[in-house]
């Protein structure tokens, strides 16, 4: 799949690549732009769509609905980057779907992404059921019919009081959202389950959940945590789904945190020579 994309920074003089990816229904720039502000030195920011939302090209006639076939194209984008670029250190993170969508990139595309942040997913999401359920809502209803609910669960009633003009302008990019390419993203969902590959991802994950979120059951977060061998988890209070939004200084400082964490040189104690030993033989 070739996915639509654009650089948020592209005059930088970049060290390392973050791509970032948008939630079912939501435009990547919106949901992680106060993020990106937070990279704009030193990090080329790269923002890849999902199909038929914000600026992108709408779901193909030849398109799989199929997770695997989605994460191949964000690699591909990978892959092109790296290739103007050239190959720095490249990091992923994915909010919602495009959180899930990282799994896949952790599990077969290690030799690409050096890490993968996943905020507000999980190694399943909802029931397959639901989401065949809401692509036929979408299909007779469209997205518009969406807004009212998905509003209540992407954000707290604290946070649409206090900031009006920006969960409005998240709900417009779940509005203006291609049915038919949303309708396929469900279809999509409903055969993602990649819990039974969990214990063979090694490449670093970062987990992070909003202790309200109402559309991913915390405990699916848990077990990628606890099942995962280089996962790590970490909560933010008072905010739901909509996490990038809700708390985007907490979200770049936790990925910062990640990105440093795995930057660090690594040392053993046996790297350690002590000049004046007596060699033992």
């Amino acid at each position: 799949m070739e996915l639509t994309w654009h650089l948020y920074n592209p005059d930088v003089e970049a060290k390392r690549i973050l791509i970032v990816g948008g939630s079912l229904g939501g435009d990547t720039a919106h949901q992680w732009g106060q993020v990106a502000g937070h990279f704009a030195k030193g990090v080329l920011v790269v923002y890849v769509y999902l199909p038929g939302q914000g600026v992108a090209h709408p779901w193909g006639d030849d398109d799989e609905t199929s997770m695997d076939y989605l994460a191949e194209g964000i690699a591909n984008v990978a892959r092109t980057i790296r290739g103007q670029r050239g190959e720095l250190p490249t990091y992923y993170a994915g909010l919602s779907m495009s959180g899930a969508l990282g799994l896949y990139l952790a599990r077969d595309h290690s030799e690409l992404i050096d890490g993968v942040v996943v905020v507000a997913s999980a190694a399943t999401v909802g029931t397959p059921d639901g989401w065949e359920e809401r692509a036929k809502q979408v299909e007779e209803h469209g997205t518009v019919s969406l807004v009212e609910e998905t509003r209540m669960r992407w954000f707290t009633p604290d946070f649409i009081a206090a900031e009006p003009a920006k969960v409005a302008a998240i709900m417009e990019g779940l509005a203006a959202t291609d049915d038919h390419s949303y309708a396929q993203l469900c279809r999509t969902l409903a055969g993602h389950d990649i819990r039974a590959d969990l214990d063979n991802i090694y490449t670093p994950l970062l987990l992070i959940a909003g202790d309200r979120d109402k559309s991913t059951d915390i405990a699916d977060v848990e077990l990628v945590a606890t099942s995962a061998p280089n996962a790590d988890l970490r909560i933010v209070q008072d905010v739901a789904h909509q996490v990038t939004v809700a708390a985007p200084g907490t979200v770049g400082d936790l990925i910062r945190g990640f990105v440093r964490r795995l930057e660090q040189k690594r040392w053993s104690v046996y790297d350690v020579i002590d000049e004046d030993a007596t060699p033992q033989g």
